[in-house]
Parts: C-alpha cells; sequence; structure tokens
C-alpha cells in the first residue's frame, strides 16, 4: 500500500496510507447500490403517487425526470461536499478525499473530481482510473489530478477518554495550563503523531515527534525541556484532564 505525507496546518507532515483500489472499487460498488436502491424506491413512490392522483402525473415528465434523476446525478459531489470528502461507500470503507497539500478540499474540488468521474469509471469501466492511480503512486485518478485531492485510508481514531489518563489517578496536576489555548483539530494532530509511531522508522518519528512539539509550544506560548513525546504526552493528559472536569 503506497504513502503519502500531507502537512497540517500546524505544518507537522502525517504520513497516511492511500486508499486501496480494492477499497475505491468496493466504496463504489457500494454507493451504486444505493443509488440503485433509491432509484427503485423513488419508481414505486411515484407509481403509488400516480395511482393516488388518478395518473396526472403523467403530465408532468420533467419534474418526474427531475425528482428522480437529478440527486442520482450529482450524489458524489453532493456527498463529498456535504459529508467532508465522503459519500456514503467512502465513509463504510473508512476513507476519505484529502487535498495533497494538507488544505481542506473545496467545492471546486470535489467538483473537478465528479466532472471527470464519467471518464475514469463510467465510460471506461473503470480502466483509465486504475491505470492513472497505479502510474503515478499517489492514489490519483484524473479527477484527483486536476482537483490536487487524493484518498486516504482514515486511522482509527482514539477517544480522549481512552488514552493518556488513567482512571487511578485521582488527583491528577495539570501542567500546562496553556492548553485551553489548543483546539480539538490541535489535539487530533497530536494524536495522529503519537499514534504513528508503529510506521515510521526512528529517526523520522522523532523529526516528527520535533517538529510537532515546537509547533505546539509555540501555539500555546510555553516553553519546556521536556523530551518532545514527553512533552505531547503531557499536553493530550492536561488537555483531556481539563475537558472532562
Amino acid at each position: 500500500m503506497e504513502n503519502i505525507e500531507i502537512e497540517t496546518t500546524q505544518n507537522v507532515d502525517i504520513q497516511y496510507n492511500v486508499a486501496s483500489i480494492g477499497d475505491r472499487v468496493v466504496a463504489q460498488i457500494l454507493d451504486l447500490l444505493i443509488l440503485f436502491g433509491y432509484a427503485f424506491a423513488m419508481i414505486f413512490v411515484l407509481l403509488f403517487l400516480n395511482d393516488t392522483f388518478s395518473g396526472s402525473l403523467y403530465y408532468f415528465p420533467t419534474a418526474v425526470f427531475i425528482i428522480i434523476y437529478l440527486p442520482f446525478f450529482f450524489y458524489d459531489f453532493l456527498c463529498e461536499t456535504f459529508l467532508n470528502g465522503q459519500s456514503i461507500g467512502k465513509r463504510i470503507m473508512k476513507i476519505k478525499v484529502v487535498k495533497i497539500d494538507g488544505s481542506q478540499p473545496g467545492i471546486g474540488s470535489y467538483f473537478l473530481r465528479w466532472l471527470l468521474k464519467p471518464i475514469d469509471v463510467f465510460f471506461t469501466y473503470g480502466s483509465v482510473g486504475i491505470i492513472t492511480m497505479l502510474i503515478n503512486g499517489k492514489g490519483q485518478r484524473l479527477g484527483d489530478l486536476a482537483g490536487n485531492t487524493t484518498v486516504i485510508k482514515l486511522k482509527q481514531e482514539i477517544k480522549l477518554e481512552e488514552i493518556m489518563i488513567p482512571k487511578v489517578i485521582l488527583n491528577y496536576e495539570v501542567k500546562f495550563p496553556q492548553v485551553s489555548l489548543l483546539t480539538e483539530k490541535d489535539i487530533q494532530v497530536i494524536k495522529d503523531v503519537l499514534n504513528h509511531r508503529k510506521n515510521t522508522d526512528a529517526v523520522s518519528y522523532q523529526n516528527i515527534l520535533e517538529k510537532a512539539k515546537a509547533s505546539i509550544a509555540n501555539k500555546m506560548g510555553v516553553q519546556s525541556e521536556m523530551n518532545a513525546l514527553f512533552f505531547l504526552d503531557t499536553v493530550i493528559k492536561d488537555y483531556t484532564h481539563l475537558n472532562t472536569n
């Protein structure tokens, strides 16, 4: 499985696994099943309404077309725009669209992915998309290349209450009250860094730790002689304690 480094807004490079072609194919199949289910359901609804209104719906073919096919046609674009880079199939498979530069994809990126998807997937039976992904090495089909995006495999998130503060510590003392200046996004970046240990060699991992420490310490306005790993661990403990008490 290919890896890709994405720079977060805290200027920390986090390595993610690029979603496999298999994951993306399964997600696409799930989305198609959802769409076909929707289409069949709408047909039955329209037939029921037609019977209820004595066939009057036959006089409104344009309205019928819009009701059935417009959501079907824009499904990917609407889902990725409003579900933060995921369709329902992608959410089930725990994969997500992200920008290569680490920023949040905008409507333009999602639109370009949607616009080129027929060429990548439907008109060519997926061959163009698969070949493009295999060649460029970053999991990018044509739509991703146009939108400067890729699709990554999400790491399993760890809940704050599951980590860092053992329940036996009844009188925990906060070391850095300045953690109140951090956001949930900052904490998630720290967790990603700490969880990254198994996927990186020792030297690279230490560089990531030092970079994360410098960024977080600067945002908190503190200086500390703690080693980077212990500092980040302490920040998580402090933040968790202050937000659960």
